[in-house]
């Protein structure tokens, strides 16, 4: 039967595909960060306990978001070397040079450290801070770099201080006074004092990212969180379909049009119409639909319908849609059984027997863990036959036939289905590729900027229109399932537009 593949409507915020034992550690972990990012901003119900809010949430995982747009190249590099500072070996050498008896040693490798100190309080101060000037500034020459050092370090603490929050002057009030009472010799006192700088910075940056989101509504806080998780998504994209030197975008915009181009659709439609008839075609298949990373092992079920990268954050709620379609097309083919009346001529009996058959179908692909034997036929016949004999009796032979009926229609093979199938991918197709309706509408004329901006929000803001009735799910609880569906991917292709730019 069609609904041989399953796929959870709560995902879990831990990408649920076999290729993440193939990827290094370090990697696996940065993408489950990403999609739990991704969640958060795009299906927020799906990680955000009840009770709980957005901000509890980010405040609780490791993918807080910057508040900042982009981040710095020497940011970048100073986390690569704060990594690297806490091996050993690192910190031995650097102690040795601090212990040579020439000052030129000691100053070449205070320059780097200092450097790093300065990378990392950075973003903590104005540009035009003294502290940021004076750690700019070349050490002077000297006979005792290290006790130069050592003001310095002070005066970095003491403005530290003044931006930290109060649960973190006891820290550096003890780091003050180690300073000011060394208890072992001033080479130790010195990295031991960086290295906490470094660490103190990093904490203190968290907290601070912690404060601005605190004060943003959960409307801001939203906005922050999928700008992110669009960035860190679309980059991790560009990251594991990079191919040899290949530009990771170059590669996954040639797989992108291999796939938009390997369709039955009309040469003569609109790249974006085109691309979207491609998807819904896609949804239609016999093969559930996804998108593995390269080198994972192949599924020969799944290697006919590759989705592009693009779709990779989106590809579970796309395989759920494909079973939702197809639960809409049984419950379709299942009512032809029945010789009910239309829902417009009677839609007592009709509906009864659609809600039932839905709620049946609707199950089945709402569970996470599916019984071995997926949904009951004979549930399903037992509800055809009950919805019959409101309008005639039937012997054992005419429920013998209908059992057979039902079996058969819950065939991909089955004309009914092929023909319903159809009409409804025809339908939501044709719905996804009409232009959006405005959600505003201005009271009065308007020119100039804020009329330009007023019109970038109603053309972005709008939902979908209407949708006629199609034939074959004249019942409302399948109208209503259709529109549900058809909004739902109108939000998938939205989020790909905005991310990929895609035509």
């Amino acid at each position: 039967m069609p609904l041989h593949h399953s796929s959870p409507s709560r995902i879990t915020p831990t990408m649920q595909s076999d290729f993440g034992r193939h990827l290094p550690l370090e990697l696996a972990q940065t993408l489950n960060e990403a999609y739990f990012l991704h969640l958060l901003a795009f299906d927020p119900d799906v990680v955000v306990p009840a009770g709980k809010s957005l901000l509890s949430m980010m405040t609780n995982s490791r993918s807080t978001p910057d508040t900042a747009s982009t981040t710095e190249p020497a940011a970048q590099q100073l986390r690569e070397r704060v990594e690297n500072a806490f091996h050993t070996a690192f910190w031995k050498q650097a102690l040795e040079a601090l212990q040579s008896d020439t000052p030129s040693v000691q100053i070449d490798r205070l320059k780097g450290l200092l450097s790093d100190v300065r990378e990392a309080v950075l973003p903590l101060f104005p540009r035009e801070h003294s502290i940021i000037e004076t750690l700019s500034a070349p050490l002077p020459p000297t006979s005792s770099p290290l006790l130069s050092t050592v003001s310095l370090l002070k005066e970095t603490l003491v403005a530290l201080r003044q931006r930290a929050a109060p649960i973190r002057d006891p820290t550096i009030d003890a780091l003050l006074m180690s300073l000011d009472n060394p208890s072992s010799e001033v080479p130790q006192l010195v990295l031991d004092t960086i290295r906490s700088i470094l660490l103190l910075s990093e904490t203190m940056k968290a907290d601070l990212n912690q404060f601005v989101l605190g004060s943003f509504t959960e409307t801001q806080l939203r906005d922050v969180v999928t700008r992110q998780a669009k960035q860190r998504g679309k980059e991790l994209v560009l990251a594991i379909w990079k191919e040899n030197e290949q530009d990771g975008l170059e590669h996954i915009q040639t797989l992108w049009q291999t796939w938009v181009d390997d369709s039955e659709t009309e040469a003569s439609l609109e790249p974006r119409d085109k691309w979207i008839n491609r998807l819904v075609h896609a949804l239609g298949s016999t093969k559930p639909v996804s998108c593995l990373i390269p080198g994972a092992p192949q599924d020969p079920a799944r290697a006919d319908n590759q989705l592009p990268p693009h779709f990779f954050f989106m590809t579970p709620r796309l395989l759920y849609a494909q079973n939702y379609l197809q639960a809409l097309v049984l419950a379709a083919a299942l009512r032809s059984l029945t010789r009910l009346p239309l829902p417009s001529v009677d839609t007592a009996g009709g509906n009864d027997f659609m809600m039932r058959v839905w709620a049946l179908l609707k199950a089945e692909i709402d569970d996470e863990v599916p019984s071995a034997t997926g949904t009951k036929i004979l549930n399903l016949a037992d509800e055809v036959l009950r919805a019959r004999r409101l309008h005639s009796v039937c012997d054992e032979e005419e429920e013998a036939q209908l059992r057979a009926a039902v079996d058969r229609t819950l065939r991909y093979s089955d004309p009914v289905f092929l023909l319903l199938q159809k009409r409804l991918l025809e339908g939501i197709a044709r719905q996804l590729c009409q232009p959006k309706r405005s959600s505003e509408v201005p009271e009065r004329l308007r020119t100039g900027r804020q009329a330009l901006e007023t019109s970038q929000r109603a053309e972005t803001s709008g939902g979908l229109y209407p949708m006629g009735i199609i034939k074959g799910f004249e019942e409302p609880v399948l109208r209503r399932g259709i529109e549900e569906i058809t909004d739902k991917l109108s939000r998938y292709i939205d989020w790909v537009e905005d991310v990929w730019h895609v035509s």
